[in-house]
């Protein structure tokens, strides 16, 4: 039985009290005597294994929770690292954006300093130009008083002017409606060739609304072109021509306007002339007359009168 005492001594810590206590009575049993003694009957083996498993399925138990609150606690070391590390580098990026903060609000300030200095330059010279003032301010009003007369001359003078032109326009706007109404003048812008068209009415005295046209244009380079007549007469050319030497396209007009009253007339002599001969056509003949005896020869100036 030396085995199993050994065995007992070694595992003694894992035992429960009551085999604690059998055991170094055994041990004394063995010592005091050499006789082999019985325990089977003593000590539960079946019992003692159950409580020696026990105890170390207890103490397996024991190492596992050891062993994972120790993962637990280096995953949670390993977390904080990782956590430390981003609020490290948040850190420093926060530094440097402090840092560009600072270089920026030192450029600022600068130039903060750089405005407050030229503000105080400013503020000296608006101290020294405010001791003249006085002076250029009463310089100031009078320049502004001979400006207030100046605009109002000015203003009279542009009332004036244009108190003329609308005097000119309504004159003109009058003489328009007299052509028309007393010589039947009127005028037309053509929007397709950009020309000038007169119109000419109560030219021909068996119709006075008959319409005469001549239409000019003006050239690029000055002066009129002709660009339609109806009727057209060949002189109007060199009428144009004329008005552009003279630059007077009144005077154009006024001889236009007579072209076609020449016309008219040679039209009304030459229907005159048609119905007189329709007339003599439609005329009986004449009966024959006696031939007159010629006139006898008379005597000079100063003899006597009487026939030869």
């Amino acid at each position: 039985h030396a085995p199993a005492c050994v065995s007992a001594c070694v595992t003694r810590a894992r035992l429960p009290a009551a085999a604690r206590c059998f055991v170094p009575h055994r041990a004394m049993s063995a010592a005091v005597t050499t006789r082999e003694v019985d325990v089977s009957g003593v000590v539960d083996l079946d019992l003692l294994q159950g409580e020696l498993d026990a105890a170390r399925g207890q103490v397996e138990m024991w190492c596992a929770q050891r062993e994972l609150s120790m993962k637990q606690q280096v995953a949670a070391h390993k977390t904080n690292m990782m956590d430390s590390e981003e609020s490290y580098v948040r850190l420093v990026e926060k530094e440097k954006d402090l840092a560009l903060s600072g270089e920026e609000l030192a450029r600022r300030k600068e130039h903060e300093r750089g405005a407050l200095e030229s503000l105080r330059e400013e503020a000296v010279s608006a101290k020294e130009l405010g001791e003249g003032l006085p002076q250029q301010l009463l310089a100031l009003r009078e320049q502004v008083r001979n400006e207030e007369h100046e605009l109002t001359k000015r203003d009279e003078s542009l009332q004036s002017e244009a108190a003329m032109e609308q005097r000119t326009l309504d004159a003109h706007v009058t003489a328009v409606e007299a052509y028309k109404q007393r010589l039947g003048l009127r005028f037309e812008i053509n929007p397709a060739d950009e020309s000038l068209r007169f119109y000419f009415a109560k030219v021909d005295p068996t119709n006075h609304a008959r319409e005469f046209m001549v239409a000019v244009r003006v050239q690029p380079q000055g002066g009129y072109e002709l660009v339609d007549a109806d009727p057209d007469i060949e002189v109007f050319t060199a009428l144009l021509e004329q008005a552009n030497v003279s630059d007077n396209l009144s005077l154009f007009v006024r001889q236009t306007r007579l072209e076609f009253r020449k016309l008219v007339a040679a039209e009304e002599v030459a229907a005159a002339q048609r119905r007189a001969e329709a007339q003599l056509l439609e005329m009986p003949p004449l009966p024959p007359t006696e031939m007159e005896p010629a006139p006898k020869e008379l005597r000079v100036l100063g003899e006597d009168m009487v026939p030869l």
